[in-house]
Parts: C-alpha cells; sequence; structure tokens
C-alpha cells in the first residue's frame, strides 16, 4: 500500500505542477489581453479626436466656401462695390447673333485676299541645316511647295520688298 501512495502523491505532485504552469499561461495571457485592451482604448480615444477633428474642419471648409462663393458674386448693384469695379461679361455668341441670319459673307460676295507687293527687290532662301528637335541633318522636302512671305519695310528708298522663300525639311531620325 505505501507504493500506491507514493505514486498517488508523485501524480497529485505533477498535476499540481502542471495547473500552476497552466494557471501561470492564463496569467501571462489575461495580462497580455489586458494590455492589448489599453491599447486599443488609446487607439479608438484618438480616432474618435481625429474624427471629430475632421467634423470640425468640414464645416469650416462649408464655412469657407459659403464665404467665397459671396466675394465671388459680388457687384454693384447687390454691394457697396463702385461699377467701375464690375467684371465685364461678354455676351454669348447666340445673344449677340439675330436670330435667323447666318453668320460670315454672304453669297455672291466678291472675296478680297492680299496678292503680295509684286515683283521683290531681294530675294533670301533660309535654308535649315540640322534638325531644331534632334540636332541630325536634315533633307528638303521637295514634294511640299516652299512657303513664300514678303515683308515691305521703309529704307532710303521709298519701299523695299524683300521675298523670304523657306524650304520644307524633314528629318530622317526623328521624322
Amino acid at each position: 500500500m505505501g507504493v500506491m501512495t507514493t505514486n498517488a502523491t508523485i501524480d497529485s505532485k505533477l498535476v499540481r505542477a502542471i495547473a500552476d504552469e497552466q494557471l501561470a499561461n492564463n496569467v501571462f495571457m489575461i495580462e497580455w489581453l489586458v494590455k492589448a485592451q489599453q491599447q486599443l482604448s488609446l487607439q479608438q480615444r484618438l480616432i474618435d479626436q481625429q474624427q471629430q477633428q475632421i467634423s470640425t474642419q468640414q464645416q469650416e471648409i462649408e464655412k469657407l466656401k459659403e464665404e467665397r462663393d459671396k466675394l465671388k458674386n459680388r457687384n454693384s448693384k447687390n454691394s457697396s462695390v463702385p461699377p467701375s469695379s464690375d467684371q465685364l461679361k461678354k455676351p454669348s455668341d447666340k445673344k449677340k447673333r439675330k436670330k435667323g441670319f447666318k453668320r460670315g459673307p454672304k453669297y455672291d460676295h466678291p472675296g478680297k485676299t492680299r496678292n503680295g507687293f509684286g515683283q521683290p527687290d531681294k530675294i533670301v532662301p533660309l535654308e535649315l541645316e540640322n534638325c531644331p528637335v534632334c540636332g541630325g541633318s536634315v533633307e528638303r522636302d521637295e514634294v511640299v511647295p516652299e512657303k513664300v512671305q514678303q515683308v515691305a519695310e521703309v529704307v532710303d528708298q521709298p519701299i523695299e520688298i524683300r521675298e523670304y522663300r523657306r524650304g520644307f525639311y524633314k528629318c530622317p531620325s526623328c521624322g
């Protein structure tokens, strides 16, 4: 019977040791949960403060928008602003036009076009050596005609007419 009691004592000590270990683990877990709960409550307080701040700022934004709209729509008719400070508003095209009339020249209207000054005194060819974009060499595009621009300048003679002839070029590198 003595061996039985010794085994029972050992078993009860082992059970007690396991129970003590589980109790220590439970206490540790409870302490951890309490700390986590404290952190969560701190974070919730911070969130509540931020929500309050956002709400206050939103109200302030709405007030500022209303003030801006009031200031934007001020003129001499609804405030003490002098009439000279009123913004000029151009009437829309539809209001300008009379109904039933089309815009532009009427049919069979003789057109008028400037045809230049006649025979130029000087012709200045404008040549392009490098591409202005990439700096590479350029080739003259013979398909597109030259752009001709006449300039009349007052000089010692009554008028000197120069004609500038500018060819069209394209770069083989960048197009």
